[in-house]
């Protein structure tokens, strides 16, 4: 928090600046003097460091000390803007609302808007996740400014978590005081907000919108809404005249689409790797969208996999009319492949942070749009999702053609340079432009009048932003010089002079070019209202493209990768035959297939064999084909039959997770806990090597216990891989559970790894031999194999000795508390001889009993 000082005997400016640094604190106060935006005080020493700026200083006033200050170009200032969003700061941008040389007095300045990590939508970002806590209910809302997305609903505080992770916001906004810590699981900025600010904008939200319910937007009650009107309000009051354009929010409709835990995101490699690499990912390997709005739809898609059979269906027809009309599927991508980001465009435009080169942008886009329209008119589709896409793509031709007429091919990159508007558009701007054009024409024919009305050959016209237009006559020739010439500068060799007729010559021509300008810009902000009066058309329409690049990208993959169609069913099975992993397959070239038979008879998969042998990536492929085909996608395989999934649940390492600051092994409890309280009959659960972090026997019995009551209680399509051959026995208990392993051969002490999926359990861990392969010293190996054959016992048996002396403790435990209880000063002897006859026999029977 900025501590303010007194303003007594500061210079003007800086006592303006003090002004607004305290409405302002919490931000680094970027303040615009000329050509540099400058920061000051503690603001400058961390513009110094995390900018590399020099710092520098000023004085503050009449008697003060010098205060540092640092500052940037403002024409390169969206770079140090970005490097300090992207640090986490808060910047509020007071600029000038006037020309200095045109003020009186000290210059006005106001904020003009506050970037903040989530809503520097200029950038390719996340936006903004809004959190409101009443009792056990955590009402959130996800707003995105660079496309305009605007979701919300009602969750419990593992599923808000799951929400936010979903959308990895950039920013979170929380009611002060709210319990929901969300950093150790994404990287995003914290904002609290007062109870008050959520009440005010959902006032906003209903007024903006001219809705009066909730239930006009479709929710069910009015809580739900109250993160949205933070988030609305918190993106108006930052963003001020550049805001840009928010669709109505709507409900999350999760209930439409597969629950994907942020555990099977991670576990999974969803869309990025283990160490943050989005080349090294599902999405990465199954993306052959062209366009921006294609790419944000397919990863919603990954992530948001669609539930119902109906839907899923729909999908598939999508895709597979594209792969049988490849020349239709080529067309569409040829157009797509040029074709803007029109969801960010239409943010900027809204806005009031485009340019003009933007317009020419959004011309483009608005052209190939007219195109693609037209082409799928011309051929029809039978799928009803195409249809669909279709109908909402709008004909938008006029507002292209608008800008067209409108906009120079090329222009400036600024509204105020000039050289924006074409010819022909308005008759006032052609006039001055002749003016201009015949300006150059003007001067020589005045410039040729004085050569020979003063006899001065050498005389010539120039001109200089300083003095504007003069006349230069060399000192030689002064004495031939008019009395109607007035003196303007004297220079070594000449003299610099102006008439009255140049004077009116330079201001026609100035003024021309400054009429110029500003009618230019009048007619750019016209044009601007014209295309902001279809801006919802426009957004309509982006997402339109979105939705076919979406379809196109899954159709061209599977024709580029001659993947087979699933069938999709509503029974609990996963049938698949030599299926294969994508991203794994994208990296190594002699990949083994594997058959997959989860039936409702054989729900539960148990699969043992040695590390490297492929457990782990086997059951990572069941998840993501299963997750695949409820995508709408054809699979790398030869069949395949998908019962649908309500939810898919991961348990898939560990080690990344110790900043959250518990034990691995509690971690994975809390994990495979989450799992089991939110797992239905139709979920699709995927364990690997649940209880490695703690003993054996513990980690064998948890994961027996956690198998039975899967088997007993969520009855859900399961595969757990694992190293305790001991789980195999519950094949005999559960007729649901099946054993299988993944095959290896040993050839002369050599370990093979053939990563085939075979029937039954497995003959071993193999760790010896594992580490073998691995190089470890020989040494090393020949002490494992000594210390092995000591423990040559069966570990069953062990476990067995184990039990016994557990229950032989427990009954020596009842016999005492026996003796304990027996009350002597009431006991008469023959009793006495009755109890210690019972005592006696009781051990002698126990002691029987464990021999």
């Amino acid at each position: 928090m900025w501590n303010t000082p007194s303003d007594d005997d500061l210079t003007p400016m800086l006592s303006q600046y003090h002004h607004f640094k305290r409405l302002y604190p919490d931000c680094l106060l970027l303040f615009r003097l000329g050509d540099f935006y400058e920061l000051f005080y503690e603001d400058a020493h961390i513009g110094s460091k995390e900018l590399g700026l020099v710092l520098t200083s000023r004085p503050s006033g009449k008697g003060r000390e010098r205060i540092p200050m640092c500052g940037v170009p403002y024409h390169s200032s969206s770079t140090y803007i970005n490097r300090l969003v992207s640090k986490g700061y808060k910047v509020a941008i007071c600029e000038q609302l006037e020309d200095a040389s045109q003020a009186k007095g000290i210059v006005k300045r106001d904020v003009i808007r506050v970037i903040t990590p989530g809503t520097y939508f200029e950038k390719e970002l996340s936006g903004l996740v809004c959190v409101y806590n009443k009792g056990k209910k955590y009402f959130c809302a996800y707003l995105n400014p660079s496309t305009g997305e605007f979701v919300a609903g009602a969750f419990s505080k593992e599923q808000a978590y799951e929400f936010m992770c979903k959308f990895s916001p950039k920013e979170v906004l929380l009611k002060k005081g709210t319990d929901f810590e969300f950093e150790k699981l994404i990287k995003a900025y914290r904002t609290e907000l007062d109870e008050d600010y959520f009440t005010e904008g959902l006032r906003v939200l209903f007024k903006d919108f001219n809705v009066y319910n909730s239930k006009a937007l479709g929710f069910e009650s009015q809580e739900e809404l109250i993160p949205c009107g933070g988030a609305y309000l918190y993106l108006k009051n930052t963003q001020k005249s550049f805001t840009p354009f928010v669709k109505k929010p709507r409900p999350y409709a999760d209930e439409g689409y597969v629950r994907i835990d942020y555990r099977a995101r991670r576990g999974l490699e969803l869309l990025e790797s283990y160490e943050g690499r989005e080349d090294i990912s599902l999405f990465s390997v199954i993306n052959r969208t062209l366009t921006g709005m294609g790419k944000r739809r397919l990863k919603f898609h990954i992530l948001h996999p669609f539930r119902s059979k109906e839907r899923i269906l729909k999908m598939q027809s999508a895709v597979e009319e594209l792969i049988n009309r490849r020349e239709l599927l080529l067309q569409i991508r040829e157009i797509l492949e040029d074709m803007p980001d029109l969801e960010r465009l239409t943010s900027k435009i809204s806005g009031n942070l485009a340019t003009p080169k933007d317009f020419v942008l959004l011309k483009k886009a608005l052209f190939l749009l007219a195109d693609l329209r037209e082409k799928l008119m011309n051929v029809g589709f039978s799928s009803e999702v195409l249809k669909e896409q279709l109908q909402d793509m709008e004909d938008l031709r006029d507002i292209a053609l608008d800008i067209d007429t409108t906009l120079v091919d090329d222009p400036p990159l600024h509204l105020k340079e000039g050289g924006l508007i074409k010819d022909g558009v308005h008759p006032e701007l052609d006039h001055l432009r002749d003016i201009l054009r015949n300006s150059e024409k003007l001067v020589k024919e005045y410039e040729e009048k004085l050569r020979k009305e003063t006899n001065i050959q050498s005389l010539k016209i120039g001109y200089n932003r300083v003095m504007g237009f003069y006349i230069e006559v060399t000192k030689p020739n002064l004495k031939h010089v008019p009395k109607y010439f007035k003196r303007r500068q004297t220079l070594s060799n000449s003299e610099r002079f102006i008439t009255d007729e140049l004077s009116l010559m330079e201001e026609k021509i100035l003024s021309a070019q400054t009429r110029i300008k500003d009618l230019e810009y009048e007619i750019f902000l016209e044009l601007k209202e014209r295309v902001l009066s279809k801006v919802e058309n426009i957004a309509k329409s982006a997402q339109a493209i979105g939705y076919l690049d979406y379809i196109q990208s899954l159709a061209y993959l599977a024709l580029e990768q001659g993947w087979k169609k699933p069938i999709i069913t509503d029974e609990k099975v996963i049938e698949i035959k030599e299926g294969k992993h994508p991203l794994i397959c994208a990296f190594v070239k002699d990949y083994v297939p594997n058959d997959t038979h989860i039936t409702e008879d054989e729900l539960i998969i148990v699969i043992t064999g040695p590390n490297m042998a492929g457990k782990s990536s086997y059951i990572r492929q069941v998840a993501v084909l299963t997750l695949m085909a409820h995508m709408g996608s054809f699979l790398p395989c030869e069949y395949a039959r998908i019962g649908t999934v309500s939810s898919l649940h991961a348990r898939i390492g560990s080690g990344d997770m110790l900043a959250l600051g518990v034990s691995t092994f509690m971690n994975e409890m809390l994990e495979v806990a989450s799992i089991l309280n939110s797992a239905d009959e139709r979920s699709l659960i995927i364990l690997d090597e649940v209880g490695r972090g703690t003993s054996t026997y513990d980690g064998i019995a948890l994961s027996k216990a956690i198998l039975e009551y899967i088997a007993e209680n969520i009855k859900a399509r399961t595969l757990i891989a694992t190293h305790y051959l001991e789980i195999t026995k519950l094949e005999e208990r559960f007729p649901c559970i099946k054993n299988y392993h993944m095959a290896i051969s040993k050839n002369q002490d050599k370990l093979l790894f053939l990563y085939r999926l075979t029937r039954g359990k497995a003959e071993g861990s193999f760790g010896i031999e594992v580490a073998k392969m691995a190089g470890l010293p020989e040494k090393v190996i020949r002490r494992a194999e000594e210390i092995l054959s000591e423990y040559q016992v069966p570990f069953l048996e062990k476990v067995y000795i184990q039990s016994v002396h557990i229950e032989k403790e427990h009954k020596w435990q009842e016999i005492l508390q026996h003796i304990e209880s027996i009350d002597i000063a009431h006991t008469t002897p023959l009793q006495a001889l009755m109890i210690l006859s019972e005592l006696k026999e009781r051990v002698k029977t126990l002691k029987e009993s464990l021999i």
